[in-house]
């Protein structure tokens, strides 16, 4: 029985063992459990949207009104907006008046040849750009509300250029890699799987923006909506459109909102109002939302607009 009773004392010690954390110095992964403490203090504001549209419809207001919302109880945050296009800095001019929003100018501007844009230059800003806020958050220097990326149909057009420039060499600047055709010194891709250079390019900035968002920060991407039918028809009711942005971006984002304008005429052909709706066209966060339509903002000719904005940018529900 003895040897019964030290074999029960063995086993028993075995397990005491196993509950003790090993020392750090020994511990293969330390700095796993390390990372691992810190997820404890996560903000569980993950939010990766894409906003599609056309010009003037209300996608980056809905936005910087979101965030308005929130800057009344946090006044030291901030929203960040690479602004490709300028409609962030000219919206805030105009109408939020907020100057806790970060209008960045993404472009770097060219000095040595006939383009205004380097386009090496202004994807390595781009680059630097989205990583300086990222230290921001990681660091704790400071209260990243949000990020919006406003124009990236203009993004998905320098990793295009940087491609036929730089990875490629088939033209020398951004006049030449815009003619696609081969009839001037520029030259074609050959070959399909060298697009994978571009689309390589333009999903650096997915991959800086998901660190974003798992950092809590809420990421927006805005772009506009482009015919890929291809008929050339003047009917527009057989129009296909399409997000401007690389077509895998589809299945990357867990949220996609398309922006739709909606006219309301009278008995007399009359223009009465124009309503400018928010459709939920991929939400894998909530699916109550799935194809579901909210009214944005409604203006009228003879009245004074109406602006309600997207709650649910605001309110959790996504």
């Amino acid at each position: 029985m003895a040897g019964f009773g030290q074999t029960v004392k063995a086993e028993a010690k075995k397990e005491e063992s196993k509950k003790v954390a090993p020392k750090k110095g020994n511990d293969p992964f330390a700095h796993l459990r390390i990372e691992e403490e810190k997820m404890a203090d996560q903000d569980m504001t993950h939010m990766f949207i894409g906003l599609a549209g056309f010009d003037g419809t209300g996608k980056s207001g809905m936005v910087t009104h979101a965030f308005g919302e929130y800057v009344k109880e946090h006044p030291d945050a901030l929203l960040h907006a690479v602004d490709f296009d300028m409609g962030v800095a000219m919206l805030n001019s105009a109408v939020n008046k907020n100057t806790n929003i970060k209008s960045w100018k993404p472009w770097q501007m060219g000095v040595s040849d006939r383009t205004a844009y380097d386009y090496p230059g202004t994807h390595q800003r781009v680059m630097d750009i989205m990583k300086y806020i990222l230290h921001q958050v990681q660091s704790g220097e400071q209260e990243v509300w949000g990020v919006l990326v406003s124009g990236l149909d203009s993004w998905l057009e320098i990793c295009t250029n940087n491609m036929r420039i730089i990875d490629l060499g088939l033209a020398k600047d951004g006049i030449e890699a815009a003619d696609n055709r081969g009839a001037g010194d520029a030259k074609r891709v050959e070959r399909q799987s060298d697009w994978a250079i571009r689309n390589t390019r333009f999903h650096q900035l997915t991959a800086l923006s998901r660190s974003l968002v798992r950092a809590g920060v809420r990421v927006f991407w805005e772009t506009h909506l482009r015919n890929t039918n291809f008929s050339f028809s003047d009917d527009q009711s057989k129009a296909k459109w399409s997000p401007e942005w690389e077509k895998k971006t589809n299945n990357y984002l867990p949220t996609i909102i398309w922006m739709e304008q909606e006219d309301e005429y009278d008995d007399d052909g009359k223009l009465t109002k124009t309503e400018y709706k928010a459709r939920f066209k991929k939400c894998k966060t909530n699916p109550a939302l799935q194809d579901q339509t909210r009214t944005v903002f409604v203006t009228r000719p003879n009245g004074e607009p109406q602006w309600f904005g997207l709650p649910e940018l605001y309110d959790g529900s996504l």
